[in-house]
């Protein structure tokens, strides 16, 4: 599994689910509307992204399809930065 999916899995596994590979489906666990809001809240306080609820519905919930939604999010946020902030991430990564 990615980074991403992994990390899906964790909080998943966390909120009482239990994902076994990237392709278990949130509702075939047994995860409901308010596992899901549980889901929402835990990525933005652990990744500090949004994730929009329709984009979660646009293919199955899957672990991988969670987990590209937080990558096109985290892309998207990483879009508005200025050049300044951009560089003082580098500069922090190296």
């Amino acid at each position: 599994m990615t980074p991403e999916e992994t990390a899906v899995a964790r909080i998943w596994t966390e909120l009482g689910l239990r994902p076994t590979s990237a392709e278990d489906d949130f509702f075939d666990l047994g995860g409901e509307s308010l596992v899901l809001v549980g889901f929402l809240a835990r990525v933005q306080h652990e990744m500090g992204l949004e994730l929009p609820v329709d984009e979660l519905f646009e293919e199955d919930l899957t672990v991988a399809a969670a987990a590209r939604a937080i990558t096109r999010a985290a892309l998207a946020d990483l879009g508005e930065l200025s050049d300044a902030e951009v560089a003082e991430l580098l500069s922090r990564a190296e």
